[in-house]
């Protein structure tokens, strides 16, 4: 039976919770893995969210959310004054994938969100429902972009993800960290594959995209972070960060910040 996405009339302030968020440190659900009963979206407005879920790292960019499904464990880290929104939606009231994923927030959407949390306190209960309603009907029509880096099972991928997380301008080739992990090339990429779903190409390179993001965020240039991530040129990382998320890493950084309170 298909979950029913619209809330009944009266029910907005149970069916979806929104609440702000301004990180003045890295820490934004503590140190310890929790879980939700509601599923849990995580927008980010200025800066980067990161949340570890299911061994997977996951990067929320501006203007981007990630879906936490309810019952999840998960840890959420930040940017250094980061902010945005959690919103906690009952499981029974959307239609949302029940596996995590990262959607790209249309202006309309992030403005509902916005107005749920912090609009006019004399709003009406039917006012609000309305705006419930066409948000979770909007959420569930949103495109999803592909913003996290799978950790292997396999134990010998996991020691050539390590590697890779700590030193991303690594520029060894599949052949040679199929050699560090004391593989043949074919069984790295048979089981990279297996676990991940990914080639070792694009597995290195949800990394990178992952890294760039949290460096442009942090207030480095595109010149720099091609650098920290190994790029001989700074037009192929320009390339990749483009088929990534439609737009260059200069045109990213210049998004305006929608994050300022409202007067």
């Amino acid at each position: 039976m298909a979950k029913n996405p619209l809330p009944p009339s009266g029910a907005s302030g149970k069916i979806v919770t929104a609440i702000s968020f301004t990180a003045l440190s890295e820490e934004l659900s503590g140190s310890k893995t929790h879980l939700h009963e509601q599923g849990q979206l995580v927008l980010s407005m200025l800066g980067v969210v990161a949340c570890e879920v299911a061994d997977n790292h996951w990067i929320v960019p501006p203007y981007c959310a990630l879906w936490i499904p309810a019952g999840v464990p998960h840890q959420s880290r930040a940017s250094a004054n980061a902010r945005g929104y959690f919103l906690f939606i009952t499981p029974s009231a959307s239609t949302l994938p029940d596996e995590c994923c990262t959607f790209s927030i249309s202006a309309m959407l992030r403005e509902m969100i916005i107005e749920l949390c912090e609009g006019r306190c004399d709003r009406s209960i039917r006012s609000k429902d309305l705006i419930t309603q066409l948000l979770l009907e909007e959420l569930s029509a949103m495109p999803k972009v592909s913003t996290h880096f799978p950790m292997p099972a396999d134990l010998r991928l996991r020691r050539i993800a390590e590697s890779l997380i700590n030193a991303p301008d690594n520029r060894k080739t599949l052949e040679q960290w199929a050699s560090f992990g004391g593989m043949s090339e074919r069984t790295f990429s048979r089981q990279l594959f297996k676990d991940t779903g990914m080639s070792f190409g694009k597995w290195r390179r949800q990394l990178h995209l992952m890294v760039a993001l949290k460096l442009l965020a942090e207030g480095k240039s595109v010149q720099q972070v091609a650098g920290d991530l190994g790029y001989e040129a700074v037009t192929s990382f320009i390339r990749m960060f483009k088929l990534a998320l439609g737009t260059t890493p200069a045109k990213y950084v210049s998004l305006p910040d929608l994050g300022r309170k409202r007067k």
